[in-house]
């Protein structure tokens, strides 16, 4: 499923498909959602994300292109299985 991620979902939580927590959405755009990874953020995920630094904040985040999402609710983004 290819899903339309825009700016409201800023600040959602990304679950894995067992619904585990796995990181926040940091920013979104251009079909693009960058996500600041927490601790139950898998080696597995990580590998299949393009990790990008954000210089600003010294923080790591991933890219999470529009089609690795399953579902996005207004209260959270779902991921595919991978």
């Amino acid at each position: 499923m290819c899903a339309n991620l825009t700016v409201d979902d800023e600040e959602k939580p990304v679950v894995n498909t067992n619904g585990k927590e796995i990181g926040v959405i940091d920013e979104v755009g251009a079909g693009v959602a960058y996500v600041e990874p927490g601790p139950e953020m898998s080696e597995s995920i990580k590998s299949r994300l393009h990790r990008d630094r954000d210089i600003a904040g010294g923080m790591e985040r991933y890219q999470l292109d529009e089609d690795h999402i399953d579902e996005i609710t207004a209260d959270e983004i779902q991921l595919q299985r991978f």
